[in-house]
């Protein structure tokens, strides 16, 4: 069902980016790709392209995700590489007996605990994993979602480094919504950084075409049985845009409490998501929050540089500087709350616009 909430999981459930999922899982089976890069702006799809690609493709994985188990740290990461690693030998029991052997992994069953919260633990275990995956001549996916949050695990740029050119056996696929922060993990634009200059395949996600949008809808309430009138869809569109998050949402709650209601929570409980999401890249600028609020309030209707340079003039009553306007434009489009569209800045997300009206 288009509308059941949650990553999607097969195929059927998964909207349009055909075209992109047969990249996905073709470059996941071709060996001289190393790694897989999947990047948009929050809510387009993309941990969904990776659950559905990794399914299909039918490798063995290793799914870190660094939104579960709470605010991100790098001991999280052994926990996360510990869950992922217990499916894993659950599927492929082959694999107690290789985990075993590493110092600093206990095993109890298929369960793998690090009892050694030390690096050398987690590259022998990836290391062992990819000698696994090349004698059997499939490679391990060891594939992380919200990438650009393992910067704050020192030294893991250059771990997957390590693997990218010594273990044939793993394959990389890093997606991430905060796009220019993970072009940085990534080292672009800086030479010294361990991944600078590996290449890889790019996927990009972003809103629906309006037709596509609503091909969407139509098709989710029919899946459903649900009839739903012409200017409802035509509200929904107009208020969530291509943003295929925000529209399942809509769909999933107009099928079971009506248009209205359905419009009415999703703004809520979407705009309190995207308030929070603000907020924590506002808490680590409060110099600048003011600023950085002016912009986004400005940016409702798509502008230029200059006319926001102008607009925040008028609000700061000085004219700031060149090349602080291009940091607070650049960390606004780095962390997508913001697209650069034909030389014009605009909202990434169109409920940015009402989180960013009833803040203070």
């Amino acid at each position: 069902m288009y509308f059941r909430l949650g990553v999607k999981k097969s195929r059927e459930e998964f909207f349009d980016f055909e075209r992109e999922l047969e990249v996905l899982i073709r470059e996941l089976k071709r060996e001289e790709t190393r790694m897989i890069v999947i990047k948009g702006v929050r809510r387009t799809g993309k941990s969904s392209l990776l659950q559905v690609g990794l399914e299909e493709a039918g490798l063995p994985y290793l799914l870190l995700d660094a939104r579960a188990l709470g605010p991100f740290s790098p001991e999280r990461v052994y926990d996360l590489m510990a869950r992922s690693l217990s499916r894993l030998t659950e599927k492929h029991r082959t694999l107690r007996g290789l985990l075993e052997k590493v110092k600093g992994v206990s095993m109890a069953g298929v369960e793998v605990e690090f009892v050694s919260r030390e690096g050398p633990a987690l590259v022998e275990v990836l290391e062992r994993l990819g000698e696994w995956g090349e004698s059997r001549g499939r490679p391990v996916v060891l594939a992380l979602d919200e990438a650009q949050e393992f910067r704050f695990f020192p030294g893991f740029d250059g771990l997957l480094a390590h693997l990218y050119d010594y273990s044939g056996g793993i394959k990389l696929v890093l997606a991430g919504s905060e796009v220019g922060v993970l072009e940085r993990f990534l080292g672009r634009g800086r030479t010294r950084a361990p991944l600078f200059g590996r290449p890889c395949l790019e996927i990009e996600l972003g809103r629906l075409p309006r037709e596509k949008a609503e091909e969407f809808l139509r098709a989710g309430f029919e899946q459903l049985g649900v009839r739903v009138k012409e200017e409802e869809i035509s509200e929904a569109l107009e208020i969530f845009d291509g943003i295929i998050g925000w529209l399942t949402s809509y769909g999933y709650l107009a099928s079971r409490v009506g248009h209205r209601k359905a419009i009415a929570r999703t703004l809520q409980e979407g705009t309190r998501l995207v308030r929070s999401e603000l907020e924590a890249f506002l808490a680590q600028r409060p110099q600048a929050r003011e600023r950085y609020l002016s912009i986004l309030r400005m940016l409702v209707s798509p502008l230029s540089w200059s006319e926001v340079k102008r607009g925040l003039a008028a609000k700061l009553g000085r004219i700031p500087s060149d090349k602080q306007l291009s940091h607070y434009l650049a960390e606004l489009v780095d962390y997508c709350f913001a697209i650069r569209v034909n030389g014009r800045y605009a909202l990434a997300d169109p409920l940015i616009a009402r989180a960013v009206s009833e803040r203070r």
